[in-house]
């Protein structure tokens, strides 16, 4: 049974620092790829009016864990294990998207690249992560 877009939307509702950032669900593919987005409010600017880098590197980490759920079929309980973010253009207010693609699907780690996007599809930042599964995964080495 796939890991469908329903189902992050609910496990969504359950993670209370998605539920905090304001975190939407926009869509869930069964190969890794997903969508996520944050809308950009005041209390998300750093000092010079921009987003601070921290949420792009959320945003990344947070549409990674949504590919990996997606590549499994089920909450395999992923955990960060390394973030590596580049940060492309500066962004204000407004929403903001983040993509994940998983490019390694292995039994024990996922790794994963993501790229956080504005609303007329301008690349902010992008990155890579790694992902140690909690729970028995099906992927191949």
């Amino acid at each position: 049974m796939a890991w469908t877009t329903d189902d992050e939307i609910a496990w969504n509702r359950t993670n209370p620092f998605r539920q905090h950032l304001g975190v939407h669900v926009e869509w869930v593919a069964d190969d890794g790829r997903s969508e996520v987005s944050l809308p950009v409010t005041d209390n998300l600017l750093q000092a010079y009016g921009m987003v601070h880098g921290g949420i792009y590197c959320v945003l990344i980490d947070t549409v990674l864990g949504t590919g990996v759920r997606s590549v499994f079929q089920y909450d395999a309980g992923p955990i960060t294990v390394d973030l590596n973010v580049s940060f492309l253009r500066p962004t204000g207010l407004g929403r903001i998207y983040a993509r994940s693609e998983i490019i390694k699907a292995g039994r024990k780690v996922v790794v994963g690249t993501a790229d956080v996007v504005d609303a007329d599809n301008r690349k902010l930042a992008t990155g890579r992560g790694s992902f140690l599964l909690r729970e028995g995964g099906t992927g191949g080495d």
